[in-house]
């Protein structure tokens, strides 16, 4: 089958390398069915609203207000100049910040009919430890003024529940279910995180969301994709759509151990992958 990887990022978000035409051609060569450009949204509209949020490297997490017309732009050129080989997507990944959700959109609604999906993420907590960017290498200290990991899993769930449950924060996938463990940062007590899983689980299921199998984990720590094969097994009896991203951040991640996710999939019973355009979902066949 021809791959179709809907997480990808390039060096405007600053943390990645290369333009948006190098993971086109990549992925041309690699013959992917579909790429999708999911760069991460500015966290600049937030910085007069978040008193804290100096206290992390924004800056360095995404592109900038300034960029996002540009970017767009830059996509739809791509997908014309394209179309012939490998459908381009347009996309962003978006961070959810309790209590922001009528800042974004004031940002949001001038680009929002220009786009195919958005990807809905947890990269920033704000509990025990303060403004925590739990998975930046940087802040590892961090995580010894928790008791234990279970405590640092039940925020993100609680703040992964709360994105789910907005009506504002418009979104259809939520990327890395169980990004926590990136840094090998595993739950300790099994029974209670899993719970929590299973809520947020129903609860994407109730607003009929897509979610993400991201295959960057394996190349993380943890060396396992993003979520495991248990949460994966829940999201199945579920009924809940996945669909591929390497979330990539330079060119030779593109795709990265699709073949391996794939099998896994199919060994799980799914038969289909979720597939994207003008924020509408159909699914594809997995060969």
């Amino acid at each position: 089958m021809r791959f179709e990887d809907w997480h990808t990022h390039n060096s405007l978000c600053r943390h990645a390398k290369g333009s948006i035409e190098d993971y086109v051609r990549k992925a041309v060569e690699l013959n992917l069915g579909v790429i999708g450009a999911s760069d991460h949204f500015p966290y600049g509209f937030l910085s007069s609203e978040i008193s804290s949020l100096d206290d992390i490297p924004y800056k360095r997490y995404a592109m900038t207000l300034d960029d996002v017309e540009g970017y767009i732009i830059e996509i739809e050129r791509l997908k014309e100049k394209y179309k012939n080989k490998i459908q381009v997507k347009s996309a962003f990944e978006i961070d959810y910040f309790k209590n922001q959700e009528h800042v974004l959109n004031r940002y949001l609604k001038n680009y929002i009919n220009k786009l195919d999906y958005i990807l809905g993420s947890v990269h920033v907590l704000f509990g025990k430890a303060g403004i925590f960017a739990f998975d930046d290498g940087r802040f590892l200290n961090k995580y010894k003024i928790y008791d234990n990991n279970d405590e640092i899993y039940l925020e993100f769930y609680n703040t992964l529940q709360d994105m789910i449950k907005s009506k504002r924060f418009d979104f259809d996938i939520v990327s890395h279910f169980d990004l926590p463990k990136k840094f090998d940062k595993r739950a300790e007590t099994y029974d209670l995180i899993m719970e929590k899983v299973v809520e947020t689980l129903e609860l994407a299921k109730k607003r009929g969301l897509t979610i993400e199998i991201n295959s960057s984990g394996l190349r993380k720590k943890i060396r396992e994709q993003y979520p495991s094969v248990e949460i994966i097994e829940k999201m199945y009896e579920l009924d809940i759509p996945v669909l591929l991203g390497s979330d990539a951040h330079q060119i030779d991640e593109i795709a990265y151990e699709f073949n391996y996710i794939i099998d896994l999939l199919k060994n799980i019973g799914y038969n289909q992958l979720a597939h994207y355009n003008k924020r509408e979902r159909t699914f594809i066949e997995i060969d």
